[in-house]
């Protein structure tokens, strides 16, 4: 039984150092605006993945450009387009990293 305690108390440990899944939907909030969309060709339920070039503001550091792919609603395309400005959350590891909204 011991062992198995210590291999549960490494998991845990690893599990502990490991960044958790979740980190861009409790990421730093930001600002993006879109300087560019391109459809991919890509649909899911005939809503289109599109790739955003984005430039991103956290915090009033300096912008920074990112590209981020995501499959929008085709009722909402239009609200993504070049110089909108849209609210992010960026991975608090991986700053390239992000989700809209």
């Amino acid at each position: 039984m011991g062992f198995l305690k210590d291999i549960r108390n490494l998991q845990q440990q690893a599990e502990a150092m490991t960044p958790p899944a979740h980190r861009v939907v409790t990421g730093r909030v930001a600002s993006a605006t879109i300087t560019a969309i391109r459809d991919t060709g890509l649909t899911t339920d005939d809503d289109t993945t599109v790739e955003l070039d984005l430039s991103v503001t956290c915090d009033g550091d300096a912008p920074y450009a990112v590209t981020h792919r995501q499959t929008i609603s085709r009722i909402a395309i239009a609200s993504f387009q070049p110089g909108a400005t849209i609210p992010v959350r960026v991975d608090l590891w991986d700053r390239s990293s992000l989700t809209i909204g």
